[in-house]
């Protein structure tokens, strides 16, 4: 019994690793891995309280294109030092949000209250946004 319990013990601590890594990538987005890898990306989704389907297009200068419904803006997007998302557009004002990577893409968690965003396709590699690569 004695050796069944050393051989369970070593096992699950052999295992633990693999676990982990699996796990790993879960936690939130840092400044910097944000700034990695939000700028010169086209991303669409979902919000995840509604179903609605929406994109948004960042070039590496942070200028943004934004589309929800028929709602289609222009904006920019900056990173701050704690790690959030931040998005102006005209009218609506700034909206920032936590990253956190999923099995497909990211989620993105609204400051303050507000929507989850899942980021289900990304696309990386952009240098210029225009409308007709979004949703409509």
């Amino acid at each position: 019994m004695h050796k069944a319990a050393i051989l369970a013990f070593y096992v699950v601590c052999a295992a633990l690793p693999a676990w982990a890594e699996n796990r790993a990538g879960n936690e939130p987005l840092t400044a910097q891995a944000m700034k990695a890898e939000l700028f010169g990306v086209r991303m669409s989704g979902v919000v995840v309280q509604t179903g609605q389907t929406w994109a948004e297009c960042i070039e590496p200068g942070g200028r943004t294109l934004y589309e929800i419904g028929d709602y289609i803006s222009e904006g920019v997007m900056e990173i701050t030092p704690d790690g959030q998302a931040c998005f102006t557009y005209p009218g609506t004002g700034t909206s920032c949000f936590r990253g956190q990577r999923a099995p497909k893409g990211y989620m993105f968690y609204g400051v303050g209250g507000g929507g989850v965003f899942h980021a289900n396709k990304v696309e990386r590699g952009v240098k210029k946004c225009i409308a007709s690569d979004l949703i409509g």
